[in-house]
């Protein structure tokens, strides 16, 4: 693998955890705005998880589910999970 392929995926692996942190951040102040503080429990469930479908899956939930929908999609998915 060439220096140049490195630099790109590393740079390539930052946007991806860029996009992650950006949608667990909006994802938690979505959820804030609608229900109040959200418990520990479920922002660090938030904040670990990395896999974006499921960060995007909650996001709409949190902008358009009720509070128990939301703890039950979290709840049920593993914290920090990867991909």
């Amino acid at each position: 693998m060439t220096t140049q392929e490195l630099v790109e995926q590393f740079i390539e692996q930052g946007r991806k955890q860029g996009m992650a942190q950006g949608m667990a951040q909006g994802t938690i102040e979505l959820y804030e705005a609608r229900f109040g503080p959200m418990p520990p429990a479920l922002r660090s469930a938030v904040e670990a998880m990395r896999d974006l479908p499921t960060l995007r899956r909650w996001h709409l939930l949190a902008g358009t589910g009720t509070r128990d929908e939301v703890h039950d999609a979290i709840a049920a998915d593993p914290a920090g999970r990867s991909s």
